[in-house]
């Protein structure tokens, strides 16, 4: 049975993505997206805070084009990792890898589709393909 590890989120920024880079030195955009549940009927509706991490160039045209209460679609893949915190403590995180980015408001200028060089649509896409990254499906 073969694996698969995909992820499609449609959500609004919680804040401005925060840039910092990895040991390696690659660039990396760190936000969250506040996505709704579905909830019973009179219920309020219930909201997920997800972390999502984008790396590379997707991370440099997500610094330049994401800001708070932008309305995306992430897709990517969920990663959890862990690490060591002061006093030998070991935290576990779960983010979600961005490999595609959508802006799915009205407020995506013109001027940004020609510098992401997303497909000919009114919003913008960011992805890998489009930052000169390689495909890395299995089939």
């Amino acid at each position: 049975m073969a694996n698969l590890n995909r992820i499609i989120l449609v959500g609004n920024l919680t804040g401005d993505p925060e840039s910092k880079f990895t040991v390696e030195g690659l660039p990396r955009q760190k936000f969250q997206l506040s996505v709704k549940r579905f909830a019973k009927e009179g219920a309020p509706p219930a909201v997920d805070l997800i972390d999502v991490v984008a790396l590379g160039k997707l991370a440099e045209a997500s610094g330049n084009f994401l800001k708070k209460g932008r309305l995306i679609l992430v897709e990517g893949r969920i990663q959890v990792r862990s690490f060591e915190v002061a006093g030998g403590q070991r935290k576990w995180a779960t983010e979600v890898v961005a490999k595609n980015i959508q802006m799915m408001d009205a407020s995506a200028g013109a001027g940004s589709k020609e510098a992401l060089a997303a497909p000919s649509e009114d919003i913008p896409t960011l992805t890998e393909e489009a930052m000169g990254e390689e495909e890395d499906l299995p089939f």
